[in-house]
């Protein structure tokens, strides 16, 4: 007589350890992409908040050179390529970026951005991109003087007054 010596799985035994794991995967998957995106949302807020406080501390610097813009500029993050012709792109200012993320940036917010080290010497931003992939594609901080000496800001997903149900600014001035 000849000793069997099976060792290993049946298929059976391995079919249903895939559709366990399958399982699992369809159940927790979801909840991870969830928790992915509530970092990126609270990454695009800190980094727009960090553009805040860094144009803030501009404007009260004595030794800064220059006034705060009576006229609304603005500082856009974009999550895509934008040299394509959008709306929200045809405000003033210069570049502060390449393709693929690029970062609109305008002269004040420049120098003010490069005070506060959120600008390479290279000209790059910092991580100042829209990373969210559903709130929002593109992020704007707008200001402009007070003419009191003080700095006032709007948000938006786009330049130009912010629309109703801008996710963006209700997550900036806490209004959701």
């Amino acid at each position: 007589m000849k000793k069997s010596n099976d060792k290993g799985f049946s298929l059976i035994e391995l079919i249903i350890v895939v559709a366990i794991m399958a399982a699992l995967i369809m159940i927790i998957a979801p909840q991870y992409f969830k928790y992915v995106e509530k970092s990126r949302n609270a990454t695009d807020l800190q980094n727009a908040r960090a553009v805040v406080t860094a144009i803030e501390t501009y404007a009260v610097d004595p030794n800064s050179g220059f006034p705060p813009p009576d006229y609304w500029q603005a500082v856009t993050a974009f999550a895509v390529d934008d040299t394509a012709d959008r709306p929200d792109n045809m405000h003033g200012g210069s570049y502060g970026g390449a393709l693929n993320g690029d970062t609109r940036v305008d002269d004040y917010a420049w120098y003010a951005m490069q005070e506060a080290g959120l600008i390479q010497p290279s000209g790059r931003p910092v991580g100042i991109r829209a990373q969210s992939k559903y709130s929002w594609e593109t992020w704007t901080v707008e200001y402009k003087s007070d003419g009191k000496g003080g700095i006032m800001f709007r948000f938006g997903e786009k330049a130009g007054e912010p629309v109703a149900g801008d996710k963006f600014r209700e997550a900036m001035t806490g209004n959701k």
